[in-house]
């Protein structure tokens, strides 16, 4: 019997001929034939119907096909239509979109970085109803002549020797358009990772309730935006407003609307931390439904590799060029066009992110761009302005979602992280501030808390100070062993953001400003307690981890510059005083304000938040979160 590595198709309706196809194959003899079905369960991937891996002819992703012949009305090179009038996506498109998705994903993983571990994995289309006869009697002489070639068809199943006959003629034949290599036409690469890395339980969703409630919890509200822009329509809708407010979260609900009604959308944010998370985020919600569209998710300098640009940052002048000519190459010709473009935190992309953009985007495609005044830490314009002409544009013309109700944080989290933005360094101002704010009886609409009306508070933003020395360590585990305890208790979620400040290579320097961070420690202690305890964690502070995937209800380990646009139930903040040395070095690229950065790091949290601090003298952070935090609290109880 061949090796079956998945559960097998289903017979459910609509989907027969795949379970008919399931019950073929995994009764032929041979247990060296190795299937895969229905791979829908990695994050990032697109659906992937059958994986074949073979020690006689290799690799291959399958799209299988289940109609008979009189269901197609029309068949070419770049067009499919089924009766009545039922345009569906061309498979060829279909087979290298989901081809470049499973290799990107490989390719991220530590067991494939060397590029000769990585299978050459080949494309084929199954028409499981259809006979080769069949096919050549009905598109002979048509535009569609010879595609027969680069399938497989009914007749192929009949016996695993005629299966594997079939494989080996594509060889000559790739559909894809790429040859076969000799080495690629048997058993080859890292064999045992690669089954490791397709492995279901991998990526098994286990969530808890209060995760997925966390997960779910401003669904609601923005439905009641996302369900204005009907999918299928052209809408060009600005969503702005301060961190917490949903932005993100309507981008997602706009990006669930349109894949449930089986349109192709592109999400795409500066940051690759965020770009993972967001993978992780679709992959939960997605429904599981029949047409159902795909989602492309990439930061901006993986999208940029995807389409043909290879020069990185350092050649960022080239990037419309290489696009260009990715695009009028014979591969860049099947690039896909996206019907709805997904942007986060607009703010920090250049006007060559939006070119090409428009370059892969249909010309009626719907555009959705979240954009955070004083969250900028890049591209930044001059006092708060928007730093592109194109962005600009578009916030002008665009219909403007304003959002002024935290969806996040708590009145006080947020009412902190602003003071922080508005009047930081200057604590005067800031309680002044604060105490407008506890003046004012906003009407439900403006109010800043969705389920909390100013001046109720809840004291879910601690200030914590740890002693120096030998007993650092041991003070930052106790700290986040008890920040767990809490966790769980507050039954709102369980997963766990730990922001840490570590300084580039290119910044290292032996100045009077050296950076003390937390990095190692907090790591070390982190490790420990995951082992200990059974808690999946993810150090995404290495530059080359940040692309990783975390797992649900994981504690993650993020560099503070890196932490805009995540959020987390439970968020303990260390280092936020070394952000005022790292933005005062001259080395490097230019750097944000601190005010944006304190704003960023404040706003992360669902349920609580812990600033770490260890009594520095120097900083003019410290002294500031403490006059702010304890003003608020005198403020609520006066009130």
């Amino acid at each position: 019997m061949a090796t079956i590595h998945t559960a097998l198709p289903q017979d459910t309706p609509g989907h027969h001929g795949e379970y008919v196809v399931g019950q073929i194959l995994s009764k032929f003899s041979n247990p060296a034939l190795e299937l895969w079905f229905d791979v829908n369960y990695i994050a990032g991937v697109t659906d992937l119907d059958l994986i074949i891996l073979d020690n006689q002819v290799g690799y291959y992703l399958v799209e299988i096909k289940s109609m008979k012949i009189d269901a197609i009305q029309e068949f070419t090179s770049s067009t499919f239509v089924l009766k009545p009038d039922m345009s569906k996506q061309h498979p060829v498109v279909q087979l290298r979109t989901g081809s470049i998705r499973l290799r990107d994903y490989l390719k991220r993983s530590n067991m494939m970085k060397e590029k000769e571990n990585i299978p050459f994995i080949q494309s084929t289309v199954l028409w499981s109803e259809i006979t080769r006869e069949e096919w050549v009697r009905r598109f002979s002489g048509q535009s569609s002549s010879n595609f027969e070639e680069m399938c497989i068809f009914k007749d192929d199943l009949e016996s695993y020797n005629k299966f594997i006959s079939a494989l080996q003629r594509l060889w000559e034949k790739p559909i894809l358009g790429v040859r076969v290599p000799i080495h690629a036409r048997s058993d080859h690469g890292m064999t045992d990772s690669f089954r490791s890395l397709l492995k279901p339980d991998k990526h098994k969703l286990l969530i808890s309730r209060p995760m997925m409630d966390e997960i779910r919890k401003p669904t609601a509200e923005s439905k009641g935006i996302s369900e204005k822009y009907t999918p299928g329509r052209s809408h060009r809708v600005s969503i702005q407003g301060a961190p917490g407010t949903g932005k993100t979260t309507i981008l997602r609900e706009v990006g669930l609307a349109n894949l449930a009604a089986g349109g192709s959308v592109l999400y795409v944010c500066f940051n690759k931390v965020l770009a993972a998370d967001q993978k992780r985020e679709f992959q939960i919600l997605r429904k599981q439904v029949d047409n159902y569209g795909f989602i492309d998710v990439f930061d901006v300098w993986e999208l940029f590799k995807v389409l043909g640009h290879t020069g990185g940052i350092n050649k960022e002048r080239e990037v419309i060029k290489n696009v260009e000519e990715f695009l009028d190459s014979d591969e860049g010709r099947n690039q896909l066009k996206y019907d709805v473009i997904l942007v986060d935190e607009s703010q920090d992309l250049s006007a060559t992110v939006f070119e090409v953009l428009e370059k892969i985007a249909r010309p009626e495609a719907s555009w959705f761009i979240s954009y955070g005044k004083g969250q900028e830490l890049h591209n930044m314009g001059i006092d708060g302005e928007v730093s592109n002409d194109w962005l600009r544009n578009f916030n002008d013309s665009a219909k403007v979602e304003l959002r002024r109700r935290s969806f996040r944080n708590s009145t006080k989290a947020f009412l902190i992280a602003q003071s922080f933005w508005e009047k930081f360094p200057d604590m005067e101002q800031a309680k002044d501030w604060l105490s407008e704010k506890f003046k004012q009886q906003t009407p439900e609409d403006l109010q800043f808390e969705l389920d909390l009306a100013v001046p109720q508070t809840k004291n879910d933003l601690r200030l914590e100070i740890v002693p120096r020395g030998t007993l650092y360590k041991e003070a930052v585990r106790n700290l986040l062993l008890h920040t767990l305890e809490d966790a769980r208790q507050a039954q709102r979620g369980g997963d766990l953001l730990v922001g840490v400040m570590k300084a580039t290579p290119s910044e290292k320097s032996d100045d009077i400003n050296e950076i003390l961070s937390s990095y190692s420690v907090v790591k070390d202690v982190l490790s420990d307690i995951s082992k200990e305890f059974d808690i999946p964690f993810h150090d995404l502070v290495p530059y080359e981890k940040r692309r990783d995937v975390p797992e649900v209800g994981s504690i993650r380990l993020v560099n503070l510059q890196n932490i805009r646009g995540l959020s987390a139930s439970h968020v303990l903040i260390f280092d936020i005083c070394e952000l005022e040395k790292w933005v005062l070095r001259v080395k490097g690229s230019p750097k944000p304000p601190i005010s944006n950065l304190g704003y960023i790091a404040l706003s992360r949290s669902k349920s609580s938040t812990i600033v770490v601090f260890q009594n520095q003298s120097d900083s003019k952070i410290e002294p500031f979160l403490l006059a702010t935090t304890s003003h608020i609290t005198e403020l609520v109880l006066k009130s």
